[in-house]
């Protein structure tokens, strides 16, 4: 006869959920910079994710999100969950001395069998973030359950909040991308801590780490010229290399626009009006950024800009053959009168000294004239005031007769003497056969009394022109 056992057995299951804590959001990978620009990705450490589901956007292509500065949606859940223990009777046994239970495939935390779903405490994860130690990597859970792969996915900050949030990449192995991505054509960069798409103005650590600018709305890497304006730190021009996307701090040429501009070395802004840069001066054209070249006037001041560097010309310069001269400081162009008065300041400064001025001639490569130091000292007075153009185009010659061969043959020299002329005179001796033997500098010319400066008799001094004036010659300071 066949006996029916009822069984009954009760059970308690308790689960706990582990902590896993979804790393906050920051401004930009790898931005170490303290002198560099501010990256455009902003965002909080948020708090904890809820437990509550949050509906996420998906997209194969390029991605939007409603704000350029979004908030990075927290993943992490640590409530510690113990449910309460039940016993449930089992159902009669229709077998004899037998149990119809099998254990559970079903995992209390991790994956499934077949690594379709994530399980938290015995439950599919829905609409959330979840890290797996395992692959040290995270992943989403999209909100029917299944992982999110090979895509991109947009999470809200919440389903009240769906303004704020960040666009995030999943590979085709579900794991969520960080660092440079390449993908639909174009470079991407997502956070390497939070996997949040960078857009705007950010630092990346590749080749020797770069500024580079991902566009606002699809995040992709942008070239060339662009005009930025998303906060009052990032407004203005700004031009990124064509190949690596790299931002441009120094000079560079806009083939289409035919025009030289600069970039701001530390915040990569093009720049305008006057600037010094590497210890020179240049202007940039107030509307355009273009770097002058050649003559411009500026406030109080006409000065002129190398047309191959564009950098201000300072000093001496032949420009299309006429003579020259520019502030040392200020770049101004000087008048003739001011060459003038700068000459004859630098030959009254050496006036009771000793300067040696064969010795200096001769070390600047010039000519030494072995029968007295006069037309040396006259080549000192206009190199030490940096007017060098304007004794025979810069000719170095201690020799009298050059220098007066070199004016005659430009025609000139004549018997009528101005200030800072060179006046030359022929006292035979050493010189017979030569057109000049002693030379000075006017001084002054009042009422036909010729003062002049020159090196004779072993000293320097201001004195009345001698007797036998062979000629004045006229520099070219009639610029």
């Amino acid at each position: 006869m066949r006996r029916k056992t009822l069984v009954a057995a009760g059970f308690v299951i308790a689960t706990v959920l582990q902590g896993i804590s979804y790393p906050a959001i920051a401004l930009a990978a790898d931005n170490t910079a303290a002198d560099q620009p501010t990256s455009s990705l902003v965002g909080e450490q948020n708090s904890a994710a809820e437990d509550t589901d949050v509906q996420s956007e998906t997209s194969d292509n390029d991605n939007t999100d409603d704000g350029t500065a979004p908030e990075a949606n927290n993943a992490d859940n640590k409530e510690n969950v113990s449910p309460a223990a039940s016993a449930t009777p089992k159902a009669e046994s229709t077998t004899d001395d037998e149990s119809n239970d099998s254990p559970s495939t079903t995992p209390q935390n991790g994956w499934d069998q077949d690594k379709s779903h994530w399980y938290e405490n015995g439950q599919i994860v829905h609409s959330k973030f979840f890290y797996d130690k395992g692959s040290d990597a995270w992943y989403w859970a999209e909100a029917d359950g299944s992982i999110a792969c090979d895509k991109d996915v947009y999470v809200p900050n919440s389903n009240t909040d769906r303004s704020h949030g960040k666009w995030v990449r999943f590979d085709k192995q579900r794991r969520m991308v960080k660092g440079e991505d390449y993908r639909y054509g174009s470079w991407y960069y997502f956070d390497t801590n939070t996997g949040a798409m960078a857009k705007g103005i950010t630092r990346i650590s590749s080749n020797g780490g770069k500024w580079v600018y991902y566009d606002l709305t699809t995040g992709k890497m942008q070239y060339g010229e662009r005009y930025i304006h998303y906060d009052e730190s990032h407004t203005g021009w700004y031009y990124f290399d064509p190949q690596t996307g790299a931002m441009a701090h120094d000079f560079v040429y806009l083939r289409q626009a035919n025009k030289w501009v600069y970039y701001d070395k530390y915040t990569g802004k093009m720049q305008y009006g006057e600037h010094c840069i590497n210890d020179g001066w240049y202007y940039m054209n107030t509307t355009t950024g273009a770097l002058a070249k050649g003559w411009t006037n500026l406030k109080n001041k006409r000065v002129y800009y190398d047309p191959t560097s564009s950098r201000m010309v300072h000093g001496g310069l032949i420009i299309n053959g006429k003579h020259y001269f520019f502030d040392p400081y200020t770049g101004a162009k000087y008048s003739k009168q001011q060459i003038v008065n700068r000459l004859l300041n630098s030959a009254r400064s050496q006036i009771g000294k000793h300067p040696d001025c064969p010795g200096t001639l001769a070390a600047n490569g010039g000519l030494i004239c072995p029968y007295g130091p006069c037309m040396s000292f006259v080549w000192y007075s206009f190199h030490t005031a940096g007017l060098d153009i304007f004794l025979c185009d810069g000719a170095k010659s201690g020799w009298p007769h050059n220098n007066y061969d070199w004016y005659a043959s430009r025609g000139r020299i004549n018997l009528s003497p101005q200030p800072g002329d060179v006046v030359f005179w022929q006292f035979g001796g050493w010189a017979k056969g030569l057109s000049a033997s002693h030379a000075g500098i006017v001084a002054s010319v009042t009422n036909g009394r010729v003062r002049i400066v020159d090196a004779s008799d072993g000293s320097i001094a201001e004195r009345n022109a001698y007797n036998g004036v062979r000629g004045y010659a006229h520099p070219y300071y009639d610029c």
